[in-house]
């Protein structure tokens, strides 16, 4: 499970996989792909399933409902907040949940047990390994081939029975392309697909989506 850490990792909070940004950070939640992408202040951009903003902050809710894989650990008390923020991490890791989003809006009280387990929605499920790819691509629009880090995920949809799949693509394209499908399309090794750009991040990266055989094995 990925994770981004926006300012410095506090004590208390455990981590395996993650990525530290500066404190000065923007960040874009992918309702497609259940991802946020993070840009900072030095033009490092990273995405991740789950963000963590550990800045302080006179806002003291570690979670809130319309927020989903997004935590905070605003202090004053930073070791409970973030033992807290890692028991919510652990229940994602057990569950395989793509999304945790708080009922509503998590203050911890001092000296009051706060429950994890019956505070949050768990939906969706991590992508199998076959349906995730984050690697090189060529992106072709209006016969222009540009060389672009993408990271995609896709699932066969149990209604029209066709093969669904979305993700971003981390190099800026040209306005000619966007909203048109086959102008756009991504090559992956020998694979080749068309696709439509959905949205433009405001950090350059855009949103691309496409139904039928992927570009990816």
């Amino acid at each position: 499970m990925s994770v981004i850490v926006i300012g410095a990792v506090p004590p208390g909070l455990e981590l395996a996989d993650s990525t530290v940004l500066a404190d000065k950070a923007a960040a874009h939640f992918d309702t497609a792909t259940e991802t946020w992408t993070v840009s900072d202040s030095h033009g490092t951009t990273a995405t991740a399933r789950i963000v963590v903003d550990a800045r302080l902050s006179d806002f003291a809710a570690v979670a809130r409902h319309g927020t989903p894989n997004h935590f905070r650990i605003p202090g004053p008390d930073i070791r409970r907040q973030a033992r807290y923020v890692s028991r919510c991490l652990r229940l994602v890791e057990r569950s395989g949940a793509a999304r945790i989003e708080a009922k509503a809006t998590i203050v911890l009280r001092r000296w009051r047990p706060q429950p994890v387990e019956p505070c949050f929605y768990l939906t969706g499920s991590q992508p199998e390994s076959d349906d995730l790819y984050d690697g090189p691509a060529t992106v072709t629009v209006d016969g222009q081939s540009i060389a672009s880090r993408v990271r995609l995920i896709g699932h066969l949809d149990a209604i029209d029975g066709r093969y669904h799949w979305q993700g971003t693509v981390f190099e800026n394209l040209p306005d000619a392309g966007r909203g048109r499908s086959p102008g756009l399309t991504l090559t992956i090794a020998d694979r080749t697909a068309a696709a439509r750009v959905v949205e433009q991040t405001p950090w350059g990266t855009h949103m691309i989506s496409g139904v039928g055989d992927p570009p990816f094995a």
